[in-house]
């Protein structure tokens, strides 16, 4: 019993310092997209395997993580003069997973439920979110890029910029971003977030979420 007890407290601090290693996007009004695309513009639409992005959420405080996957319906970069110019990519919200429920398989259900539900994304009303780039700054360090685009979730369009790899090849490019988290608020997304009256604390969930994008494309 006590080796099991050690190796609960062992993952679960673990887990704990995964999430605190995540960086808060920039997150502004949204910006106008501008196309470029010429005769010499490469297009990249095929998605290939391996390409998700990795959601993470906790309760207040950071307690009981929980995490997952959702997947890309399409997407769409331009490269000019061996330069990504603009992107645009759908996420199926439909394919949301959740992958870290130990209560097992039914609270995992229900988890998966209640996040597609009017309460959070509302994929009925609301099937895909988009993120569609306006620029890309190249920086030196852990990445080699700075992305900012226009995230839509539900109804709401704002900028984010972080941080990610962008690799560019005849055949291929992909983006993987850093661990960076947003204020779900911004989206309207306010289901018990911080300090919700009538709410016991328990029940509170953490206004930032987190995400990581691995994408990668061939023509």
């Amino acid at each position: 019993m006590k080796r099991i007890f050690l190796t609960l407290l062992i993952s679960a601090a673990l887990l704990s310092s995964c999430f605190t290693k995540e960086k808060k996007a920039e997150t502004k009004d949204a910006e106008k997209v501008k196309i470029v695309e010429n005769d010499q513009t490469v297009s990249y639409q095929t998605i290939k395997s391996g390409s998700f992005i990795t959601w993470r959420a906790t309760h207040l405080g950071g307690v009981q993580p929980r995490y997952g996957k959702v997947y890309f319906k399409n997407a769409e970069i331009l490269v000019n003069n061996g330069q990504i110019s603009n992107a645009s990519i759908k996420i199926d919200m439909s394919t949301l997973t959740v992958e870290s429920f130990p209560e097992g398989a039914e609270e995992i259900a229900k988890l998966t439920g209640h996040l597609k539900s009017p309460d959070f994304f509302n994929i009925e009303k609301y099937p895909y979110s988009k993120f569609e780039l306006t620029r890309v700054q190249k920086t030196a360090g852990e990445y080699n890029s700075i992305v900012t685009g226009n995230l839509t979730i539900l109804d709401v369009t704002k900028s984010i910029t972080f941080n990610a790899d962008i690799s560019i090849s005849d055949n291929e490019v992909s983006i993987k971003s850093e661990n960076f988290s947003v204020d779900r608020k911004n989206w309207g997304l306010t289901y018990n977030t911080e300090g919700t009256e009538g709410v016991p604390v328990d029940y509170l969930i953490s206004d930032d979420i987190s995400f990581t994008i691995n994408l990668i494309l061939s023509k």
